[in-house]
């Protein structure tokens, strides 16, 4: 009875953690404009005949949907002209208005950055993986190379390279450790394995094959 229910909870969690993800970027990227089409819903009610009053849910999800739709346009159109001058000029404006509020400016400057960094096409946000003594010297933990540090840093501290280690299951945090190049281990891992390793809290060995594609080759 509890192989069959670990069994049946290893297939579901994965099918569970994604639609809870794509619920969570779905409410929040739609939340924003929901309030919009919902009014704009609402005020076509009587055009359509409609009686919307006692169906909140329907009106929210109506709205949440269309919300979506046009998201998914503006996506579209910005880049469709994303290397038009409109665009540019736009992001230039935006760029003066929100340099000047405070802590807008703050929040504003880190995102731009980071964005552009995980996202930009010329530039791997991990360059490699490796190994590095963590937390102390007898232990070993799976970092990614981010890049080199900056001169500031390198003159103080004698180091080299900044190395993010991730914490499991959740990838998302983690520490930046700033080290010479002698002190990391390069491994033949790519970061998608090395990833698939440390979500899974080492069930998963970066290479190897499913359960599924293992039974198939024999």
């Amino acid at each position: 009875m509890k192989k069959y229910f670990f069994t049946g909870f290893i297939t579901l969690l994965p099918i569970a953690l994604t639609l809870i993800i794509a619920l969570w970027l779905f409410n929040l990227f739609t939340e924003p404009v929901s309030g919009l089409t919902e009014s704009w819903i609402l005020s076509l009610e009587k055009s359509w005949g409609l009686s919307l009053e006692l169906h909140n849910t329907l009106v929210g999800f109506l709205s949440r949907i269309l919300a979506f739709i046009l998201l998914m346009v503006v996506i579209f159109l910005l880049g469709f002209f994303g290397r038009k001058l409109f665009l540019n000029l736009f992001l230039n404006l935006t760029d003066k208005i929100f340099s000047r509020i405070p802590l807008v400016r703050t929040i504003y400057r880190l995102s731009h950055d980071i964005t552009k960094a995980m996202f930009s096409d010329t530039k791997k946000t991990f360059r490699e993986t490796v190994l590095i003594p963590f937390p102390h010297q007898d232990t070993y933990s799976i970092g990614f190379v981010t890049g080199d540090i900056p001169a500031r840093f390198r003159e103080k501290t004698g180091t080299e390279i900044a190395v993010f280690v991730p914490t499991a299951p959740h990838p998302m945090s983690g520490y930046v450790l700033l080290t010479p190049k002698k002190m990391v281990v390069p491994v033949d891992v790519s970061v998608e394995d090395a990833f698939k390793f440390l979500i899974s809290c080492g069930v998963i060995h970066p290479g190897e094959a499913k359960p599924e594609e293992s039974k198939e080759k024999q």
